[in-house]
């Protein structure tokens, strides 16, 4: 009798234990990963949202094929002129439109930025 209760607290531990290890499996594999690209995904939505209340009241689009690309450096200043304009940017904003920017243009600076 004591050694049918021993299996059966043995068996229910297993039993137990089985269940745990595949609710981690589970729990692993359904975990969302966060890759490079798709930080760069937010940062970029969250910069356009920025760029649409802020820039787009002046300025149609960045996208013009005439103009060589800038480094990031060079659209850090352009924004910061923009100050002169009205341009209300937080730093972070600043930043956040300055890499959305250069991301945009990429491939078409004159050196890397």
């Amino acid at each position: 009798m004591v050694v049918k209760s021993v299996v059966q607290r043995v068996l229910l531990f297993l039993v137990c234990g089985a269940f745990l290890l595949v609710g981690i499996v589970f729990a692993l594999a359904g975990e969302k990963r966060t890759t490079p690209e798709s930080r760069k995904k937010v940062e970029h939505k969250k910069a356009f949202a920025v760029y649409k209340q802020k820039c787009l009241l002046c300025h149609d689009s960045v996208a013009d094929p005439e103009k060589p690309g800038r480094t990031k450096d060079e659209w850090l200043v352009v924004l910061k002129a923009m100050h002169g304009y009205g341009l209300d940017l937080t730093p972070e904003q600043t930043e956040l439109i300055g890499g959305l920017l250069y991301d945009l243009r990429k491939g078409m600076e004159k050196e890397a930025g």
